[in-house]
């Protein structure tokens, strides 16, 4: 009697698992160029994803590729989560690890792991047509806390460990737009304006000792453009690049007798990068998904100024990125 009980239980949770269609679930499109923006309504996306970069290079202040004495790596880790909310948008959120490590010619590796600043946000898609949808993006980047380096007295040349942390609080807005042609080749496009809030980070120690200070990393400018081609049913290939222009960099004091933050800004101007990715991505059904990607720099400014800290986002380092993911719908 209790193995046919099992026996029910056990068909009766395969029946009502978590890749059983609900009668409140959107429908699904049945390939990677017909989807939309957002995720049909009531569905829930689980990603795990690694990335590593391998660099053996920076660039100099007029943006030419310089070798050094040493390899820089530098990968993630992270869990990502999507939810069709609903018919019209879709909310999203991700927690990274980051591993950076510097492996100097005939010298000490240095190595820090710990977690990286997460994202949440939203995407909406409230114009669609035939074969093309229009909407945009809501993004927050909030600081992990991990941006206190292990030396503050000795200066670049005797770090011994690295930030995966800015304490930069990033607030994005993009516009967002995608077409479809004859259900085999689709375009996505993104403009937005990434406000980052000027704070108190631990890597900005004030001279006069008062305590850490202030830096405003400036405003960022980002255009993204991804062309994905249907080979078959399951399997679609993707080229892309994103091309981005940074601020000018500045630091600032503030504290006791100080009515405002004094600011002054760090050698090197504004910034520009551009990037160009390939991608892979099968998927033997709705439910399951598993894509590789890899990036290479194309154009870049100076990557000098937080190398020491190993600050990626601040200074990326010019050199091959390789990815490599999967994803769970139900």
């Amino acid at each position: 009697m209790w193995a046919l009980w099992l026996f029910s239980g056990w068909t009766g949770l395969a029946q009502a698992g978590p890749f059983t269609h609900k009668t409140t679930q959107g429908e699904a499109p049945p390939t990677q160029v017909q989807r939309g923006l957002v995720m049909p309504r009531g569905w829930l996306e689980l990603g795990l994803g690694a990335e590593r970069k391998n660099s053996e290079h920076h660039r100099t202040q007029s943006g030419a590729r310089q070798s050094h004495a040493g390899q820089w790596r530098y990968s993630q880790l992270w869990v990502e989560v999507r939810q069709g909310f609903s018919r019209r948008v879709t909310l999203y959120g991700a927690i990274p690890w980051v591993m950076a490590e510097l492996s100097p010619a005939g010298g000490t590796v240095t190595r820090t792991v710990a977690m990286g600043d997460a994202r949440v946000g939203l995407v909406a898609e409230p114009w669609t047509w035939d074969d093309a949808g229009a909407g945009f993006q809501l993004d927050l980047k909030a600081p992990s806390g991990v941006e206190w380096p292990g030396n503050v007295a000795s200066g670049p040349d005797q770090t011994s460990s690295f930030l995966t942390g800015t304490g930069i609080t990033n607030v994005g807005a993009h516009l967002l737009g995608r077409a479809t042609v004859a259900d085999r080749l689709g375009l996505r496009l993104s403009a937005g304006y990434v406000a980052k809030l000027p704070g108190v980070v631990g890597y900005v120690v004030q001279d006069d000792g008062f305590g850490n200070g202030w830096l405003d990393p400036g405003d960022e400018i980002r255009l993204d453009g991804v062309l994905t081609g249907q080979i078959l049913p399951s399997l679609a290939i993707s080229t892309g690049a994103i091309w981005s222009h940074r601020g000018v960099y500045e630091m600032g004091v503030s504290g006791p007798g100080t009515t405002k933050r004094r600011m002054s800004p760090l050698p090197g101007g504004t910034s520009a990068f551009l990037d160009g990715s390939l991608g892979l991505s099968y998927e033997p059904n709705p439910h399951w998904e598993v894509h590789a990607t890899g990036s290479r720099d194309l154009q870049g400014s100076d990557t000098r100024t937080f190398a020491h800290l190993g600050l990626e986002e601040f200074s990326p380092q010019p050199g091959l990125k390789l990815g490599l993911g999967v994803r769970a719908r139900w």
